[in-house]
């Protein structure tokens, strides 16, 4: 497959654009790294951020293989795995972000198309759950 991102590579920077990239395609979910906890390589790396996205952009297609009928629970595992980091899918809900863990079995499109309907109108504040 494309890219092959070693784990001790990863970096914060990394992270934010692979939540950019599958938050622009899902925009009802969102993928979250730990804050804390977590030893990065760095917290910024030199180089555009143009780089970074790419990089994001061929994870997700050609590493993890990210389509609609994807599951939560294969996306958490895919990616996880790859990138040796944790990370939870969050659902939009109203104004809030709630956890996928009792759906984890649905595939993107339909937690997306989910979130839309719970969300309907302006997209508020977009607060998570326990702010």
């Amino acid at each position: 497959m494309g890219t092959h991102i070693m784990k001790a590579h990863v970096n914060r920077q990394f992270i934010k654009e692979v939540e950019k990239v599958f938050s622009s395609r899902y925009p009802f979910l969102k993928i979250e790294f730990p804050k804390v906890g977590v030893r990065w390589l760095s917290e910024v790396e030199d180089g555009d951020g143009e780089k970074w996205r790419r990089q994001a952009e061929d994870i997700l297609d050609s590493e993890v293989g990210l389509t609609d009928g994807m599951t939560v629970g294969e996306l958490e595992v895919r990616l996880g795995d790859l990138l040796g980091v944790p990370l939870v899918v969050l659902r939009r809900s109203g104004n809030f972000w709630i956890e996928t863990s009792m759906t984890r079995g649905w595939s993107l499109k339909e937690q997306n198309d989910h979130g839309k309907e719970l969300t309907g109108g302006p997209w508020g504040s977009g607060r998570s759950v326990g702010e």
